[in-house]
């Protein structure tokens, strides 16, 4: 993903049929191959990864300071 592919509202998306035809992972029928592909392909995780899954699964209650610097990291969300 590019800076140009960010709509004036900041969104990012695209018409479905598009995705498929220009999207080779869109298009893996073999599970095991699909498994591969998105494991082999997966960013690094953010510094606070753990801590933010801890937060959102209501295991810790950082406080507004510690929940700042969390967000601060990268967001590395999605698969590659």
């Amino acid at each position: 993903m590019g800076i140009n592919e960010m709509k004036k509202d900041g969104s990012v998306s695209e018409e479905l049929g598009k995705l498929y035809k220009e999207n080779h992972g869109l298009n893996i029928n073999d599970e095991n191959e699909f498994r591969k592909t998105v494991s082999e392909n997966l960013p690094p995780q953010p510094n606070a990864y753990q801590e933010i899954r801890e937060m959102n699964m209501g295991k810790i209650n950082p406080d507004l300071e510690e929940q700042r610097e969390m967000e601060i990291g990268p967001n590395r969300c999605a698969v590659r």
